[in-house]
């Protein structure tokens, strides 16, 4: 098949989106989570896209740069040594009269200006393992982010920490029950306070009739109405290790 049939058909069969093309997957993708920071605020981690390690086979093969229309910008020699281990995404298959050529996503560009896909000839490399389509590459991605996301969505929370709201401090309660047999326990303010800027940690909230109170220790109960959760403390997520290998930062 001709270089220029291959410009031609590959155009035609991309068509990249310019969510694709413009984010560049081998950049992280962020994704929002919980964590320790604050009771308002949600941390980030990011996570990287699963990839297929590939082995080039000749030196300097052809590279071609598809822009966000899926028009083919140029083509160039990239700087691939033989036997040089790189990271293929997802295939495209571009077909016409002559045959057809797949062709591997490894990079997402700028190239003359413009935001570009960038692809490598499959018979200049040698997959490790079979590379996606697109379409599946893609739903891959997204399932691996609804994992992660969901993992940390579903931690178990070990504790809070809880400081007074107001400058006057928050009234410290006890529990109690008016006989050893009775079922019902009551909550009873007391004359002590805990002062404002203390912080307590809270393993331990109890609905009482509309109240809730939480427990600070020493048999001492704080009414959540008169406290803020500073932050929060999570047990360890819980992730295959495939899904660990693709988060890069937390």
């Amino acid at each position: 098949m001709k270089t220029k049939n291959l410009f031609t058909s590959l155009a035609a069969a991309v068509m990249l989106s310019a969510g694709l093309a413009g984010a560049g997957v081998s950049a992280a993708e962020p994704v929002h989570a919980a964590t320790t920071q604050t009771s308002s605020k949600k941390g980030t981690i990011s996570i990287k896209r699963r990839s297929v390690s590939a082995i080039v086979n000749n030196a300097n093969p052809k590279l071609y740069a598809v822009n966000q229309d899926g028009k083919i910008v140029k083509s160039m020699d990239s700087n691939y040594t033989k036997g040089q281990t790189i990271q293929l995404y997802f295939s495209n298959e571009a077909k016409n009269d002559q045959g057809s050529v797949t062709f591997y996503y490894v990079d997402s560009q700028t190239v003359d200006g413009q935001q570009c896909a960038i692809y490598v000839v499959s018979t200049d490399v040698t997959p490790s393992a079979t590379v996606p389509s697109q379409a599946d590459w893609s739903k891959q991605a997204q399932s691996d982010q609804k994992a992660i996301q969901d993992a940390y969505n579903n931690r178990a929370l070990k504790y809070i920490v809880v400081s007074p709201k107001s400058k006057k401090g928050a009234k410290i309660y006890y529990a109690y029950k008016k006989s050893a047999k009775a079922k019902k326990v009551y909550f009873k303010a007391t004359k002590k306070k805990i002062k404002y800027g203390k912080k307590y940690k809270s393993s331990m909230i109890i609905k009482n009739g509309k109240s809730r109170y939480a427990y600070i220790g020493k048999k001492r109960y704080l009414k959540t109405s008169t406290i803020k959760v500073v932050s929060a403390k999570y047990a360890p997520v819980q992730l295959s290790d495939d899904l660990k290998n693709l988060i890069v930062q937390n």
